[in-house]
């Protein structure tokens, strides 16, 4: 087993191989001609590229020309700007019919492409995390800073308060009996890495056999997986509902918190009932944040007609559905344009959400986003036109995020 330096030294190593070149003089003269020669000031998203073509940093801005003629005015090494430019050996940019649009194209483009600089100054300016559901025939609940992880099938969040939220999940866990452990910390790591229930055929060179399982295990809180417990069919159920609790659909785990702790003081057991009573406010915070993020993305149903930013733009329209952008098409102006909006309206809002009822893991971000922006500029919430929630077809009201 490799020692913690090692390790230190190996992803040292690793990130000074990812460490993009650095252009010369003449090719940031070169670069400074092109944006001056080619580049107008109208809103877009831009893209440094490396000596290969990689991608090393996207951005945006509502006046391209003048954003990308500032890099080069920068002074000081250390300066973000200066950082990205130094290692840029080609500029492309993008135009946009606004900075909504430019701003979606931004973040699409992050996620699709993972620029260097982009994931390298990723710090937010407050800390966040999410509650994720994970995958696999054992499914446990876990606390993630980002929206990306790979063992998650289905996320909510964020949330501001990151230690407040650890200790609600693990409230949650207890009650419902989901497992919160991650597979490192489970005794059955060390034979072969693997969960599995009693029902279930055991992995291949795991013998079923007592052995010491974890403390929740033990306490009877989880059905304790780690050494082959549990049924299949109990701990789906468990899943279920700890799964409907965040998706604000049924408060069942916080109701069994709070009929345990009244159990426990009408039997005069006063340090049980505390115990109950400090579970009960964990669930009880975290049920009014799901609630009101469920909340949120039902407000996030309208037509945003965004107007023209420059000569010859006719605005553009954007259909948001639960706080996505589904389409968005120039502002129509003959007849048949507005007939043609009209269909496209109708088998965004009225139609099955092919995307189901839940907002996908990764439009996440997006969602955030879309909110952040009608939050800031009050003038543009006025551009919208609501469609009314009792004419969408929606099969539930899950506020969750899911693959």
């Amino acid at each position: 087993m490799a020692s913690p330096v090692a390790a230190r030294v190996w992803r040292y190593l690793e990130a000074m191989s990812d460490r993009p070149g650095r252009h010369t003089p003449a090719q940031r003269r070169a670069l400074l001609a092109h944006v001056r020669a080619g580049c107008e000031n109208r809103p877009g998203t831009y893209r440094m590229l490396a000596e290969g073509g990689r991608v090393l940093y996207v951005g945006k801005s509502r006046a391209l020309r003048t954003r990308l003629l500032s890099y080069f005015r920068v002074k000081g090494r250390r300066q973000k700007s200066a950082r990205i430019l130094r290692h840029a050996f080609a500029i492309e940019w993008t135009y946009a019919n606004d900075e909504f649009g430019a701003l979606l194209a931004e973040l699409r483009q992050i996620k699709q492409l993972r620029p260097h600089f982009n994931r390298a100054m990723m710090d937010d300016e407050w800390p966040r995390a999410y509650v994720a559901l994970t995958l696999g025939a054992v499914p446990g609940l876990r606390v993630v800073r980002r929206t990306d992880d790979a063992q998650a099938e289905a996320m909510w969040g964020p949330f501001r308060l990151v230690s407040r939220l650890a200790d609600a999940v693990h409230a949650l866990a207890d009650v419902t009996g989901v497992r919160d452990c991650t597979i490192d910390d489970t005794v059955g790591a060390a034979r072969g890495r693997a969960l599995w229930l009693a029902d279930m055929p055991a992995p291949k060179g795991v013998k079923r056999q007592r052995t010491p399982a974890c403390l929740r295990a033990e306490l009877g809180s989880c059905p304790g997986p780690c050494i082959g417990g549990g049924a299949q069919a109990s701990y789906a159920q468990s899943v279920q509902t700890a799964r409907a609790f965040l998706e604000a659909r049924d408060d069942a785990p916080l109701r069994r918190a709070q009929q345990r702790m009244h159990d426990a003081s009408a039997e005069l057991q006063f340090e049980r009932a505390a115990v109950w009573r400090d579970k009960a406010e964990r669930l009880a915070w975290l049920w009014s944040r799901v609630t009101r993020f469920h909340a949120s993305m039902d407000r996030l149903t309208f037509r945003y007609d965004a107007p023209p930013t420059h000569e010859g733009d006719t605005g553009r329209v954007y259909l948001v559905r639960r706080g996505t952008v589904r389409a968005d098409v120039p502002a129509p102006r003959t007849p048949e344009e507005h007939a043609a909006l009209d269909a496209l309206a109708a088998r965004v809002f009225h139609g099955p959400d092919p995307r189901g009822d839940d907002v996908p893991m990764h439009d996440l971000d997006e969602f955030y986003l879309v909110a952040s922006w009608f939050r800031r500029r009050p003038e543009e919430l006025a551009r919208t036109r609501a469609v009314p929630s009792s004419a969408m077809a929606r099969g539930g009201t899950h506020a969750t995020a899911s693959r």
